[in-house]
């Protein structure tokens, strides 16, 4: 008799395979391409997270009608603690997020009727590979996530919030910080100059160099940026093996272009900006096989991207630098709101002086 994690983890895997099929039915549907595009800026707030578990959290929210902030075990609450020693916990009567947590497993040998072999001590013999090494599955059960919203974690300040998605300025200071690190952490070449056309940046594989128009908003400069670079990072290596025809990726309005467009919607959603463009998603598979196998390409180039980018640092200290500015800003505009008082009350002192004189 299986146990009933186990259970609960196939029929969890058996709800995001459902989901694709739904989806996939629906590519030509306007809808279907907007519940896709807040799937990826949902992934993007989840990027540590396995695709089928940002699908179920997502999916969970959106059923409770839930705006879902940052999902951790009950044990991880339970030892979070503010800087007074005092412990937060889950709420009451809450009710958790369902995932998958991967369990891996020691695989044993077995006989032609799928039984163990067991060694002269009574023990079930591990499988080796050719170098020796005890070999290892991976297997699922089921799991649950609360959200901070759920906790006491914020009523003791034992939680900041990362809410910089709104707060964030998008100006030049972020692009610069966004465009060195794109340069140095992944060696490319980024420069800003016009195109020559009407597209807004494209990426040269044979010169690792990304041109972005400087003739655009700064949203559009970064949107346009990220684009690149999952053009970069989902088709660079096919490109420079010629497995992919470059003439053909940018006319291309289809599966290329959608797959680097999505790439560049989950890191834009990282930094508040939500792109308007297409994502071409009617070319995206004739089943929920494909469909899941596209998401997987672009989630995972977009969280390997998050990560060498550092992408969470860079948002988080421009979120800061906001803070700071606003904060200035409001200081400096109640010191000059107090000195023109102050400068008016003189004013009122001298005139009642002169009047009585």
């Amino acid at each position: 008799m299986r146990n009933t994690k186990q259970n609960k983890a196939d029929e969890l895997i058996e709800k995001v395979n459902e989901r694709f099929e739904t989806l996939v039915k629906n590519l030509d549907s306007k809808q279907s391409e907007e519940e896709i595009k807040n799937y990826f800026k949902f992934m993007g707030k989840f990027h540590n997270y396995s695709l089928r578990n940002q699908m179920l959290i997502a999916l969970e929210a959106q059923s409770r009608g839930a705006t879902v902030e940052h999902v951790a075990s009950f044990k991880t609450w339970s030892m979070l603690k503010n800087s007074e020693g005092k412990k937060a916990s889950v709420k009451k009567g809450e009710k958790g997020f369902s995932i998958l947590v991967p369990v891996t497993y020691i695989k044993y040998e077995l006989d032609k009727d799928r039984k163990y072999i067991l060694d002269e001590s009574g023990k079930k013999i591990p499988k080796r590979d050719e170098h020796g090494n005890i070999e290892k599955g991976l297997k699922f059960k089921a799991g649950t996530v609360f959200d901070v919203n759920q906790t006491t974690a914020k009523e003791i300040e034992a939680y900041k919030t990362l809410d910089y998605r709104t707060k964030i300025q998008v100006n030049e200071s972020l692009f610069e910080k966004l465009q060195k690190g794109v340069s140095e952490k992944f060696n490319l070449n980024v420069s800003v100059e016009p195109t020559g056309s009407r597209a807004k940046g494209y990426y040269n594989f044979k010169e690792n160099k990304i041109v972005i128009d400087p003739a655009y908003s700064t949203s559009e400069k970064i949107s346009t940026l990220f684009h690149e670079l999952g053009h970069h990072q989902i088709h660079g290596k096919q490109l420079k093996e010629g497995a992919l025809n470059y003439d053909n990726l940018h006319k291309d309005r289809g599966a290329r272009e959608g797959e680097a467009e999505s790439f560049s919607y989950i890191l834009s959603g990282m930094a508040g900006i939500e792109n308007k463009s297409e994502l071409y998603i009617k070319t995206w598979g004739n089943s929920a096989k494909d469909l899941q196998e596209r998401f997987q390409l672009i989630t995972g180039a977009a969280q390997e991207a998050i990560k060498t980018l550092d992408l969470e640092n860079i948002i988080s200290n421009e979120q800061q630098n906001s803070i700071e500015k606003e904060n200035t800003r409001e200081f400096e505009s109640t010191l000059l709101k107090d000195l023109r008082a102050a400068n008016n009350a003189q004013k009122q002192d001298k005139q009642i002086e002169i009047s009585r004189s």
